[in-house]
């Protein structure tokens, strides 16, 4: 067994700067020799002395060095022994697999110990080495004999965690205790060692014994013998556990490979093994990993991916197994055989989103042989080959469904590249003829309303509508626009567009930086598409042709699919989804890194501080407090606002429409316009009068023109009421117009009157009753008004319910003691004691509404009853946030019954709503332990890592507290855990593309420049932060996170780095034109003429849209 054993042994590695010198006589088997020092000494005299020379002057003051001489080499000093056993050991706890490869550690060279190998902590005259700590001798003195003897009868001890079974211990600290720490130890304790440090340093080592047995009894609690046998064996388990468990794993999964080689989660396991073998899949490793690592991995990966793809059959298994693939295949191949890789793999799986997305993320990113036209013309193949899917006899309903989807989201791309590649009008035409086309349409060429035996076909529809396209006609979101359908009807009156300014360029001292200016005053006129009766132009972008938007017509298999076009419009304008957009393209369109990209529009970018150092900030305190005025930013205390996030992911709700940007997350409070709102309001303003989105975009609309138009919103709610008179939903957006707008009396008026007519309405239109409720409380609850909160609970309790109770409203002898309790509870609000009774009605019509809408399969709605019933459970236990989250773990179970996305929907919006009763709870000065929030927002954070409400309440507690480091705790932990595919669910296999969250990467990176030096945060870890996140494929093209990198380090005051990112940035988002004049705007002084030239000539070779000519 020995002898095979020695034969697995692998040579010990060897250094430039070492000499390995054999020994003469071989070591025992199964022993390990101590180095000897005297051979390093005399065989390398010039190693020696050269270590010598650096060691003089470092230690010339405070221990004198003897002098070195071949023959008679230095005395060692006396140390003690560790270890008595037969055997020395040289004990690893953190456990390194190469000791078990090496056999030791001792064989490999020693690299120089700074400090003379001194221990911190201990005084000069104690020393350390490989195997002991001791005290140096440093001549015969007296006292260094008393220490020799003193220390020469001591029985050498170890640690034993196990020692102490009663023992306490904290899981997350950075010690483990070897005694009880009670108040009483701890004095004790420390009257002992402050007794014994009070002496003499010859007297410590002349205790009584007294003195000796209290030393024994502090010290000796958690230490045994170190001979103990045990200590070895355990060690040795330890040891071979770090060598054998890997190796065991890996055997496990390829012997499930080759029993089932079609089952393609095995394979999938077996790569994902191996990255975490090679720790490629830590983004938080400390030691970042080379070229030929990454590059070796990737091989292994391939060609477990190549045996892979021969097995598996399965089209799901192999559409992961090729995603997979294709995201190594960068590292190792050539950009040729990539690209025919990829047409090969899209021409055997057309009907794949993840592939089709990550195909154009390949063109997209490639900064090698970039063009604009060249991606352009991807993705019109890409629509031509969905749209023949379409229209194919063979095809399937469902696949129909699948083409459409992936119609949709490749338009979206499309449009936006070309936006950010400066072709903004022909951008803006596609979307004009796609909601022309799909809501415009007239009668007698909508196939879905068709009656006649003969319907219209795909193509019939087109030339039609190139008819109208070319008539000149107003179109959607301009001047007097009737729309497709009406546009014989009235007479076409064409509002000739301003014309635009010419900005020369300032021949100045500054060429590049005029150009700049010159160049953004021309995009800024140039958005919207012209028509051929204007006035000419010299611009041949300016005027959309029918041949340019022809592959943007894309029509909707269903009537109900049809809202899939408006929420990617909604997206393409960099505004929150409405509040019924599916869960599904909420996840999927809104947090990408290639559609994510408002942050090029914002010209200020005031959420990039500028760091300021320590000393400044305390001497600004201190000027402070001496009564000099100054001004400390919010950037060294905490975050500026709680809702001040750019780049928001969460469930869209009208309390989030609606809601006071310094009260609640507001979802039109971080808008940055990159298209003109009157534009947009016009197209939603069309959509709404052609019955288009239901009340859904009603809201919506009137939510945005408050947002841009606070003057007519009122005007255009009141219009829309005419035209509404049952729609409740849209009373209750009219009052909170007037909420929003400080009328409060008003509101309530508005909200009174919709209550009472609601009696009037049927079933169907008297369910949204509950949001007039529910709107009305929350501004009691916002305002503080807690008694007028009960008060309305109990009106609620007393005039019914708009939904059937259920039951006969009677309570049981149980539920009589509840009352007589929640009374008694209720004696803080004695105005409204007697209201109590009526408020545990209500509670009982709220939990009959839930049950009922969860039965009709109205999750929303059930939504809303659960959360009135936890805000009266608050106000009937005097504001007892425990009686709350009682309520909230009581209703959650049964608004999540399955994983649906839809139950996902139903849980986020409650689990945000229960968060608002917390802020709210905590801003009022009521108190809430912050231990009680961390709770419920870390469990909310894994229930949805990527819920930008979540983790910006949470770093909104913890930035009170600077014990722990909390907030990068849960990213790391938490959040960039989640998206790691996990085969052990089910769901998560389904949906690959998970992984893909751009929005999570943007707010580490915003909390940690947000942090400031006080709480521990400076330049390199920032600096960290974003390269960490850059390194993901998930951000590492987002023209926004770096437009940030950059401006943080020009703004810091780096210039060299700024440059170094500037052109890392070109590289990385080749298509975006924002990135390109960061240069010419912020660095036209440092760059020299011929690099900014050359960049220019850059953007003139990818053929970026440039107006002015340099």
């Amino acid at each position: 067994m020995e002898q095979s054993e020695q034969q697995v042994l692998k040579p010990i590695p060897r250094f430039g700067s070492f000499r390995f010198h054999a020994q003469t006589t071989p070591p025992e088997p199964g022993a390990i020799s101590k180095p000897d020092r005297n051979s390093s000494s005399s065989g390398t005299h010039d190693v020696t002395s050269r270590h010598h020379h650096h060691r003089s002057k470092r230690l010339s003051h405070t221990l004198k060095p003897q002098r070195i001489q071949k023959t008679s080499p230095a005395p060692e000093p006396d140390f003690v022994q560790w270890d008595d056993s037969p055997v020395v050991f040289d004990v690893d706890l953190d456990g390194d697999p190469r000791n078990l490869e090496y056999r030791s550690s001792y064989g490999t060279p020693s690299y120089h110990q700074p400090w003379h190998n001194r221990t911190l902590g201990l005084k000069t005259s104690f020393g350390s080495g490989v195997h002991h700590i001791g005290v140096l001798d440093r001549g015969k003195t007296s006292l260094s004999k008393q220490i020799r003897s003193d220390f020469k009868n001591i029985k050498s001890r170890r640690i034993n965690l196990g020692a102490s079974p009663g023992l306490q211990s904290d899981a997350g600290a950075d010690f483990v205790p070897l005694q009880d720490r009670k108040a009483r130890k701890r004095k004790h304790e420390g009257h002992l060692i402050s007794r014994i440090s009070s002496r003499s340093p010859k007297s410590r080592f002349q205790d009584s014994a007294e003195d000796e047995s209290d030393l024994d009894s502090a010290a000796d609690a958690g230490l045994e013998d170190a001979s103990d046998q045990s200590f070895s064996e355990d060690y040795g388990a330890r040891a071979s556990a770090l060598h054998e468990d890997p190796q065991r794993k890996r055997v496990a999964l390829s012997s499930c490979v080759d029993r089932d080689p079609s089952n393609w989660r095995a394979w999938v396991a077996l790569v994902d093994f191996q990255d975490e073998l090679d720790g490629v899949s830590d983004a938080f490793s400390r030691r970042p990993h080379r070229n030929a690592e990454r590059k070796s991995n990737a091989e292994i990966c391939l060609s477990i991916y190549s045996k892979a793809l021969k097995s598996v059959v399965d089209p799901e298994g192999r559409e992961r197994l090729y995603l997979g693939m294709m995201s190594k295949a960068p590292i190792v191949w050539e950009p040729r055989k990539l690209s025919a890789h990829w047409q090969s793999i899209i021409n055997q799986h057309p009907l794949s989103l993840q592939l089709w997305k990550k195909y154009l993320d390949f063109y997209q990113s490639a900064a090698s042989g970039f063009t604009i036209e060249d991606n352009k013309q991807r993705h019109i193949d890409c629509l031509s080959m969905l749209q023949g899917v379409r229209h194919s006899k063979d095809s399937k309903k469902a696949q129909k469904l699948a083409a459409y989807a992936i119609q949709v989201q490749v338009l979206l791309r499309l449009t936006i590249l070309l936006r950010e590649a400066g072709y903004t009008e022909l951008a803006v035409a596609m979307w004009q003829a796609a909601l022309e086309f799909e809501f415009n349409k007239p009668t007698n060429l909508r196939r879905l309303d068709s009656t006649s035996a003969a319907k219209p076909t795909y193509d019939e529809s087109v030339l039609a509508f190139e008819q109208f396209w070319d008539s000149e006609a107003p179109r959607i979101g301009e001047h007097n626009a009737k729309g497709w359908l009406h546009c014989e009807d009235h007479d076409i009156e064409q509002i000739q567009p301003p014309k635009p300014e010419e900005v020369p360029i300032r021949r100045g001292t500054n060429l590049f930086k005029s150009w700049a200016d010159a160049e953004y005053k021309a995009y800024g006129s140039s958005i919207l598409p012209g028509h051929t009766v204007d006035e000419p132009s010299d611009d041949p972008y300016k005027t959309v042709l029918f041949s340019d938007v022809r592959h943007a017509l894309v029509e909707s298999p269903t009537p109900v699919d049809n809202r899939a076009i408006i929420t990617a419009f909604l997206c393409f304008c960099h505004l929150p989804p409405s509040t019924d957009c599916p869960k599904g393209q909420a996840e999927t369109w809104y947090d990408n890194q290639y559609v994510r990209t408002e942050i090029l529009y914002d010209r200020t970018v005031s959420v990039i501080p500028k760091l300021r150092s320590q000393s400044s900030v305390l001497a600004d305190a201190q000027n402070s407090s001496s009564g000099i005025s100054t001004t400390i930013t919010t950037t060294d205390s905490c975050l500026p606002s709680v809702f001040a996030f750019p780049i928001p992911v969460y469930e869209i709700s009208s309390d989030a429409l609606f809601a006071a940007p310094d009260k609640w997350f507001c979802a039109l409070g971080s808008w940055t316009e990159c298209m003109p709102k009157d534009f947009i309001l016009r197209t939603l303003r069309l959509l709404v009068d052609r019955g288009i989105g239901g009340d859904s975009l009603v809201e919506y609309l009137l939510a945005f023109e408050m947002h841009v138009s606070p003057v007519t919103v009122k005007k255009s709610a009141r219009s829309l009421l005419k035209k509404r008179p049952s729609s409740l939903r849209l009373y209750d957006t009219y009052a909170q117009i007037e909420v929003r707008q400080g009328n409060i009396d008003a509101a309530n008026g508005v909200w009174d009157t919709a209550i009472h007519m609601s009696a009037k309405f049927d079933d169907a239109a008297r369910r949204d009753a509950i949001l007039l409720w529910r709107s009305r409380l929350w501004q009691y609850f916002s305002s503080g008004l807690m008694s007028e909160a009960l008060q309305q609970i109990s009106r609620y309790g007393s005039e019914g319910a708009a939904v059937p109770m259920g039951t006969d409203g009677k309570l049981s002898d149980g539920a009589t003691t509840t009352v007589h309790l929640r009374l008694r509870n209720a004696s803080a609000f004695s105005p409204l004691y007697s209201a109590a009774s009526d408020s545990l009605t209500a509670s009982q019509t709220f939990s009959a509404g839930r049950d009922h809408m969860l039965s009709l399969g109205l999750l929303t709605h059930a939504v809303i009853y659960s959360e009135l019933l936890f805000l009266s459970d608050y106000l009937l236990n005097t504001t007892s946030i425990q009686a709350a989250h009682a309520s909230f773990t009581t209703n959650l179970p049964l608004l999540t019954k399955n994983n649906e996305l839809n139950n996902r929907r139903a849980e986020a919006l409650f689990r945000q709503s229960f968060a608002r009763l917390l802020y709210t709870h905590t801003t009022q000065k009521r108190p809430i332990s912050p231990a009680t929030i961390r709770s419920f927002l870390t469990e909310s954070i894994s229930a949805f890592p990527h819920n930008t409400i979540f983790l910006s309440l949470y770093a909104w507690n913890e930035s009170r507290f600077r014990i722990d480091d909390r907030v990068r705790g849960i990213m790391r932990d938490i959040v960039f855990s989640s998206n790691k595919p996990n085969n052990n669910n089910e769901q998560k296999n389904n949906n690959y593309d998970d992984s893909e969250h751009i929005s999570t990467h943007f707010f580490a990176v915003y909390t940690d420049m947000q942090r400031g030096t006080i709480q521990g945060s400076n330049q390199s870890a920032v600096r960290g932060t974003f390269e960490r996140a850059l390194s993901d494929a998930a951000a590492a093209h987002s023209a926004g996170l770096w437009k940030w990198y950059f401006l943080y380090e020009y703004r810091n005051g780096d210039l060299k780095r700024a440059r170094e990112v500037y052109y890392r940035a070109v590289r990385a988002c080749p298509w975006a034109k924002e990135i390109y004049m960061l240069g010419f705007e912020y660095l036209s002084e440092e760059m020299p003429e011929g690099e900014l030239r050359g960049v220019y000539d850059m953007m003139v070779e990818r053929e970026l849209r440039i107006h002015v000519a340099l």
